[in-house]
């Protein structure tokens, strides 16, 4: 056998040899394309069958308030009329909400969320929270546990704050009137952990992960008939953004649940004494 032999042997299995590494790579490219089509499509169904649930429910609910309002206005009591503009503003309310998350989530998966942190105490978030959520919440009892040994947190504070009113309304949703709603913050070594327990069904063991996904539909919480499934998705983008990390537990004593905030704790900056004023 010659040389040249040789050479075009050794030529030939290495065109095998790509031919192999392109077959598999089209079939890993094919393949991965797929999924995404899948993925995509399975995300255009959910979100239809949510904004069809999620926008039309209290739109129709509104249209059918204003139009007995303008139709037999006279004929309604002060209080059916006060009850009919409640429900008309709950329900407007509940649309921004709904529309609020979904420009959120839209903003999460585009990498379009700017975090611009600043150094503020959580106490002043939580304020603003709870006053964001006031009317979710006007059928429970409230609870605040915030260690004043806390420290400042540095956080984007829209983006916390956004994501203590959605884990809030979404225990406030189930919770039976009444009972009590309870937010605990500690400082755990170098972390920061925040928890809103409520006294609602709970959710099972095997749900504690999926409730975290985009359009979740089963188990209790924000996935159920009246909720959009975005709330604590959001929440999970929004803490991860931080560096931190969100989990569901069981509530205290095992009733209802528990959904735990950590964020990283930083050292603030030490300020540098202004030179001026000691001129």
């Amino acid at each position: 056998m010659t040389a040249d032999y040789y050479r075009g042997l050794s030529m030939g299995v290495y065109v095998h040899q790509l031919g192999l590494a392109w077959f598999r790579t089209k079939l890993a490219s094919n393949l991965s394309a797929s999924r995404v089509a899948e993925e995509t499509e399975r995300l255009r169904s959910a979100l239809l069958s949510s904004i069809s649930h999620d926008l039309r429910t209290p739109l129709a609910s509104m249209i059918g308030s204003a139009s007995t309002l303008r139709s037999m206005s006279s004929r309604l009591s002060v209080e059916d009329r006060e009850s009919l503009l409640d429900s008309v503003l709950g329900e407007g309310e509940r649309l921004d909400r709904y529309i609020r998350n979904l420009l959120d989530m839209t903003k999460l998966g585009h990498g379009t969320l700017k975090i611009e942190r600043d150094w503020i105490a959580l106490t002043d978030i939580l304020s603003s929270a709870l006053r964001r959520s006031r009317n979710m919440m006007a059928e429970v009892q409230v609870e605040t546990d915030v260690d004043d040994e806390l420290p400042l947190l540095f956080v984007h504070p829209a983006l916390i704050e956004q994501a203590l009113v959605n884990v809030m309304e979404n225990a406030a949703k189930f919770a039976p009137a009444g009972s009590t709603l309870r937010i605990i913050a500690r400082r755990v070594g170098d972390e920061a952990v925040i928890s809103v327990s409520d006294e609602g069904p709970g959710i099972p063991e095997d749900q504690r992960i999926k409730v975290f996904e985009m359009f979740f539909t089963g188990g209790q919480g924000d996935r159920g008939p009246r909720g959009s499934g975005l709330g604590l998705a959001i929440c999970n983008g929004m803490v991860g953004a931080h560096g931190g990390r969100i989990r569901a537990l069981p509530g205290p004593n095992d009733r209802g649940a528990t959904i735990e905030i950590v964020l990283p704790l930083k050292e603030p900056p030490e300020h540098e004494p202004n030179k001026d004023a000691f001129v």
